[in-house]
């Protein structure tokens, strides 16, 4: 980026998407954060929660490993023009942000709290702890924002934009988390175990929301649950260090292997194949894993001995929607299950699915 007659230029490629002029470019942070604004009348409120939940994510990640975000989306609103020297964004002008406001809110955020620390360290004349702050605070305002810039949108088509984004970054946002994250010990292990089974079956990589039409059987977000259900009775959000119990790191793979292996003996061929069956459902799967941890407290039993007594399942169950184990969710009306994936929904599910292998356990004793 340079300076000609007082304008910003900016180098970039341009190219249409669905009949609209979009320039993709990259600039440091620092510089972003000057050149845009908010229009309030296109985007929503910002949620100070999610920011801060962002912010929290930016500054560990300043002390580990690189963090990715996906392109900022922008309208220039006609504010740049194509020179020979490249884009010029012309005095006064400015870009507004169509997605990504939480994402810069929680940088500049972070910016703040990180001067803020760095002066305390000063102050306390702890001069080393002041220039590792110090290298944060440079590399966040060096971090290189990728950007797709809309040239000639109206506002109406800013929030037509603005609404179809919404609508789709939360799946994306968690997709991409849990293919990068690497401070997280259950996404880790998540994408291990994936690795191993994707010759099995199909896994979506980045959604985590799977609708009728996906061919996937699970998706990375939902085998997460299903572990955090499995070892630890965890329903809800992780947080703090994984439970595995006494497990060595290689039992722990096995056993999450074994548990999403097991879904190919006891679920029906056409498993994806959610209008038919359940077994592609998130409250499905969860229960499932849900169970298992039951079992092994119930029984003190290992987790391989209760992930094989899940196979008792099969005997007496179809997986299909109308099933009397799913009475609690099924809806008449559509002949679908319905609202499958809450807590109580889980619990319950989970329930009937150990009172069915404990009938058959004493059946057979």
């Amino acid at each position: 980026m340079s300076n000609h007659d007082f304008r910003t230029i900016i180098e970039g490629i341009d190219y249409n998407q669905f009949g609209k002029k979009v320039l993709a470019t990259q600039l440091r942070f620092s510089t972003l954060e000057a050149l845009f604004e908010v229009d309030q009348e296109v985007q929503r409120k910002l949620d100070t929660q999610r920011r801060s939940e962002i912010r929290e994510f930016i500054l560990k990640s300043l002390k580990g490993k690189d963090f990715y975000f996906s392109p900022f989306i922008f309208s220039a609103r006609g504010a740049f023009n194509n020179t020979e020297h490249g884009w010029a964004l012309e005095p006064g002008t400015k870009l507004y942000i169509l997605d990504g406001q939480h994402r810069s809110s929680a940088m500049s955020s972070a910016l703040s709290h990180l001067k803020s620390q760095k002066e305390t360290a000063e102050e306390m004349g702890n001069d080393k702890e002041a220039k590792i702050i110090q290298g944060y605070i440079e590399k966040l305002r060096d971090y290189p924002v990728a950007m797709q810039v809309y040239l000639d949108l109206t506002q109406e088509e800013e929030r037509q934009l603005f609404t179809d984004i919404n609508t789709e970054r939360k799946e994306a946002h968690i997709g991409l988390i849990m293919q990068y994250d690497h401070r997280d010990e259950y996404t880790e292990l998540t994408r291990k175990v994936a690795k191993r089974l994707q010759s099995e079956f199909e896994i979506e990589q980045e959604l985590s929301r799977l609708t009728n039409y996906n061919s996937s059987v699970t998706s990375l977000t939902i085998m997460k649950k299903c572990l955090l259900a499995m070892f630890e009775g965890n329903l809800t959000v992780k947080k703090g260090e994984a439970n595995f119990g006494n497990y060595k790191p290689n039992e722990i793979i096995a056993i999450s292997q074994l548990f999403f292996e097991t879904w190919q003996q006891i679920f029906p061929k056409q498993m994806a194949n959610r209008r038919k069956f359940v077994t592609g459902l998130t409250g499905i799967q969860v229960a499932l894993a849900y169970t298992v941890f039951h079992l092994t407290k119930n029984y003190s039993i290992s987790h391989q001995e209760a992930i094989m007594q899940l196979s008792k399942l099969k005997k007496h169950c179809t997986w299909e929607h109308d099933h009397p184990l799913f009475t609690h969710l099924y809806d008449p009306g559509t002949r679908r299950i319905k609202h499958h994936s809450s807590t109580t929904a889980i619990q319950k599910t989970a329930w009937k699915f150990k009172a069915m292998i404990d009938k058959e356990r004493i059946g057979s004793t």
